[in-house]
């Protein structure tokens, strides 16, 4: 058995069909931290409940499916030992029914997905050069909630013409929300709006951690909340945080960095009020109206600070009355002299990155589309949609934590290797 790998032992393989995903998981993820969150939440006494681990394994298996009950008809099919295996249960018998599923995401709250989220952040910060996040880019897109016709009351009185109580949708949380205007899409939505700060990595943007919130929630108004939850990880550091101009605000700006020490990089709207030392492009000039070079930004001053360009300084007539240095202070005006200077060649590469945010929306949407239909979400209320997308995105990271350790860690031959053991037990 010289071909065998050194990873796990042999019968595993055999136990989870030889199926590379299978395998890579079990061998490079540890999920312990969902037992320890979750079983707390189970009473003592009665009957033993089933390994929370269990019905979070179904979850990473179901986007393959179209539906959790269609999940747990394949998991009972006598073919699939495979994934039983996987998620815990080899018995038939005991894999769970669908509706389990729908009561493990109402019983674990977001705040317990987002601390398991934050222990696989830890993990995927263990591989090297995997999440870059020194730079990360923020923005929004919008959820389509699961919704069928136009609103009604929803409640039990018996003359509801007269009373007052309001008119939902079948989502009882979904709103009207307004979205970019692009070809085939319509103005308006129902749904929500999910909020996320993105991470590069080498495989493409990634999304960490999102906030589902009402579609009329502006999205410089849920900076400061998502800065507030990155903080919490305690690990990760984000020193430069990319955005678009629904971002623009010099008190959230200046909020960013004093209380959370992460520059929030932004370019100027066109009515902008320009201060006098700076240039209509926004770039900082002498007395004389030449552009100033960067020399850096004092974090602890809030102090930015530029150069006179010696070119330029030598024939200029008031070269015996300039300092050629000159400094600014970030908390005057945050748009111009902050840690980023406008127009610089290291805004255009943030602001560029922030561009790419939208291809991690555009994977999760178009996921949505192929599996759910309709680019909806296949739950209702708040609280359920924000768990259904923390696991998404951590599902998401973990899927790049493997392809990571397979193109830095793992054999170049590894998926081969594993078929190649396959193909000797079908011929024994």
């Amino acid at each position: 058995m010289d071909m065998q790998l050194e990873l796990l032992p042999y019968h595993y393989y055999n136990t989870l069909g030889f199926d590379v995903e299978l395998i890579d998981y079990i061998n490079l993820v540890d999920d312990s931290i969902v037992l320890d969150k979750i079983k707390p939440l189970f009473k003592e006494g009665g009957r033993p409940p089933k390994d929370a681990r269990t019905y979070f394994r179904m979850h990473y298996l179901s986007p393959e499916i179209t539906s959790f009950r269609q999940l747990c008809n394949q998991l009972v099919d006598p073919k699939n030992h495979a994934w039983r295996n996987f998620i815990g249960t080899p018995n038939i018998k005991d894999v769970p029914v669908h509706s389990s599923l729908s009561h493990f995401r109402k019983a674990v709250t977001p705040e317990l997905f987002y601390e398991i989220l934050f222990d696989l952040i830890r993990q995927a910060l263990k591989l090297d050069a995997f999440l870059q996040t020194t730079l990360a880019g923020i923005d929004s897109r919008p959820v389509y909630a699961h919704v069928n016709g136009y609103k009604k009351k929803r409640c039990r009185c018996e003359n509801k013409e007269n009373c007052e109580c309001e008119k939902t949708y079948s989502d009882p949380d979904a709103k009207v929300g307004v979205q970019r205007n692009k070809a085939n899409q319509n103005k308006f939505f129902i749904g929500y709006r999910k909020h996320a700060i993105v991470c590069p990595t080498p495989s493409g943007p990634i999304v960490l951690l999102s906030i589902i919130l009402p579609p009329d929630t502006s999205d410089v108004n849920v900076l400061l909340p998502l800065l507030e939850k990155l903080k919490e990880m305690g690990d990760l550091k984000v020193e430069y945080l990319s955005a678009d101009l629904g971002y623009f605000s010099a008190e959230h700006q200046e909020a960013s960095l004093v209380e959370h020490d992460v520059a929030l990089v932004t370019d100027f709207k066109k009515n902008t009020t320009i201060p006098e030392a700076c240039s209509p492009e926004g770039k900082p000039e002498c007395e004389a109206g030449h552009e100033l070079i960067w020399d850096g930004f004092d974090r602890e001053t809030y102090t930015s600070w530029f150069n006179g360009d010696e070119s330029k300084c030598i024939p200029c007539p008031l070269q015996a009355t300039c300092d050629k240095q000159f400094s600014f202070s970030f908390k005057e005006n945050p748009f111009f002299y902050g840690p980023v200077p406008q127009g610089s060649e290291p805004q255009n590469q943030m602001l560029h990155f922030r561009k790419q945010v939208e291809l991690a929306f555009a994977h999760e949407s178009n996921q949505l589309d192929s599996i759910m239909r309709h680019k909806k979400v296949p739950v209702r209320t708040t609280e359920r949609v924000q768990s259904f997308f923390i696991m998404r995105d951590l599902f998401r990271l973990i899927e790049r934590m493997i392809k990571h350790a397979r193109d830095t860690i793992l054999p170049n031959d590894h998926v081969e290797k594993i078929t190649k053991i396959q193909q000797i037990q079908i011929e024994l």
